[in-house]
């Protein structure tokens, strides 16, 4: 609630203190003081529809527009849901709810029906007048059936085709509600009430002032939203524990998997190797956790931007400035640990060069992931990504080496971002290092020169800095795709 005040108030407009006031005041008319102290998470299903509104009650809006409202609810929380819309309409608010098969009483609550079928008005009017409405036609209701039962088996056929009857009849202005109670209609001119409230009773509320609101700048904004996104990381175990867990834990398995490789003559194939499985590791861990949690974000921005919280470029910004730095720091230890237990030349050079290089790799890999999680589903999504990486991988120069590719083959490869990463890696490793020693129980150590193995695997001239440019220049790219495709689909949705 104080994220959505802070999101929908500014703070010239409001300060804290006034903020507080507000929150506690619709809280309490909603019935969900006892509850405040509560993740969103273990609330009822009731409690979260009743907060769904609450969060819109902030700006003090005229108009309430709600789908479903008492859909999945019990008899009671449904009769609570039906009585609070109630309370806010005798507030002078236009409520407007889509509902269906109504229990008889809370059908008599409602004011005024709009009854669809096919497309055209069946019935508008009071739900009082529904029994009359369907006797002038023929439709006669029975005793102690309910009305809107029997009004939705009439629209729906089973006693015959009237929908085309009904629709004539519907038009008659006597059926039409009649609005003649005092209620004065609340006007959208963006004022709030600040109401001052007593902690021993919930239905204690006096109205002290009335204050006009501004809505923030959206440099604000974007700040509220980072700190959102922190939290949501933080309480998020299998984002944070859980990931740096298994990437310490898997650094330790392949570093003592591959052991002395950085300095072993014999070992320097395998040493090569080694740098392709920090790639993927990078690539993977990274991509498929975008792929299966953005799309579950996606439903939250459609709500909150349509309700025009905030923009999406907003949230966009606020996700890649919360996100590169996990990813970044994740990385960083991965690749500290694997570099440091398989022995690798010890130069500050080489060991930032190498962190910085996965480092890239890892937010080049998210960019692709949020790309793909807003054009596909989540499954599909997985699949794509895994082909896509392996296309990645062969032409990564890793699985066929560039100087046995065809000259098509090679232009293709300039788009696997794997081969920039991997190109960097092995410069970074192999170029300009002395040479390693050879094993006194083994003859002949063909590799023990790194320009020998540079060689081999056609990757002599590397540009360090134009690599990583070109990685960076990637993650731009898939950033701003996955940016355009989303806008589209919220576009869509709305």
């Amino acid at each position: 609630m104080m994220l959505a005040a802070s999101l929908k108030i500014s703070s010239k407009s409001m300060n804290i203190r006034d903020r507080k006031l507000l929150i506690e005041s619709i809280l309490a008319s909603l019935k969900l003081r006892t509850v405040k102290s509560t993740r969103c998470g273990r609330l009822s299903g009731g409690q979260k529809k009743r907060l769904s509104i609450a969060l819109e009650l902030i700006h003090n809006p005229a108009v309430l527009f709600l789908d479903e409202p008492t859909t999945g609810l019990d008899s009671s929380t449904t009769m609570d849901t039906m009585q609070l819309l109630q309370n806010l309409a005798n507030e002078g608010r236009s409520i407007i709810c889509t509902i269906h098969q109504p229990s008889t009483h809370v059908y008599e609550m409602i004011n005024q029906v709009y009854v669809l079928s096919q497309g055209y008005c069946i019935y508008q009017g009071s739900p009082h007048k529904t029994v009359n409405f369907l006797a002038a036609v023929g439709l006669h209701c029975p005793p102690y059936h309910n009305p809107a039962d029997f009004l939705l088996e009439c629209v729906n056929g089973d006693y015959g085709d009237y929908n085309d009857i009904l629709r004539e009849e519907s038009t008659k202005p006597e059926w039409h509600y009649n609005n003649n109670n005092s209620i004065r209609p609340l006007e959208a001119n963006n004022e709030v009430q600040v109401i001052k409230m007593s902690e021993n009773s919930d239905a204690s509320l006096t109205f002290t002032a009335s204050k006009h609101i501004y809505p923030p700048p959206e440099w604000m904004r974007l700040w509220m939203l980072v700190g959102r996104c922190h939290v949501q990381i933080l309480r998020d175990w299998t984002v944070t524990h859980l990931k740096l867990l298994l990437h310490i834990a898997c650094a330790l398995l392949v570093g003592s998997s591959y052991g002395d490789s950085g300095s072993n003559g014999s070992k320097q194939l395998s040493n090569y190797s080694l740098l392709m499985v920090v790639c993927l590791y990078v690539w993977f861990t990274t991509a498929m956790p975008a792929i299966v949690r953005i799309p579950a974000e996606i439903m939250i921005v459609k709500r909150e931007t349509f309700n025009n919280w905030y923009k999406l470029r907003t949230f966009y910004l606020a996700h890649f400035i919360t996100s590169a730095p996990v990813h970044i720091i994740f990385s960083a230890i991965y690749s500290i640990i694997i570099y440091l237990l398989t022995d690798q030349y010890m130069e500050i050079d080489r060991i930032v060069k190498f962190i910085l290089t996965t480092m890239v790799i890892s937010l080049c890999a998210e960019g692709m992931g949020v790309l793909v999680a807003t054009i596909l589903n989540p499954v599909n999504g997985v699949f794509s990504m895994s082909i896509i990486t392996c296309f990645a991988l062969i032409y990564s120069g890793f699985i066929i080496y560039f100087n046995h590719m065809t000259a098509p083959m090679r232009i293709i490869s300039y788009l696997s971002p794997l081969r920039y990463g991997m190109e960097n890696l092995t410069s970074t490793i192999f170029h300009n290092r002395p040479d390693v020693q050879c094993p006194s129980n083994v003859l002949y150590c063909h590799f023990k020169s790194a320009k020998t193995l540079v060689k081999f695997v056609n990757m002599e001239r590397v540009n360090y800095g134009l690599n990583l440019l070109i990685l960076l220049l990637n993650l731009v790219v898939y950033k701003s795709i996955a940016y355009i495709a989303l806008k589209r689909k919220i576009n869509q949705a709305n």
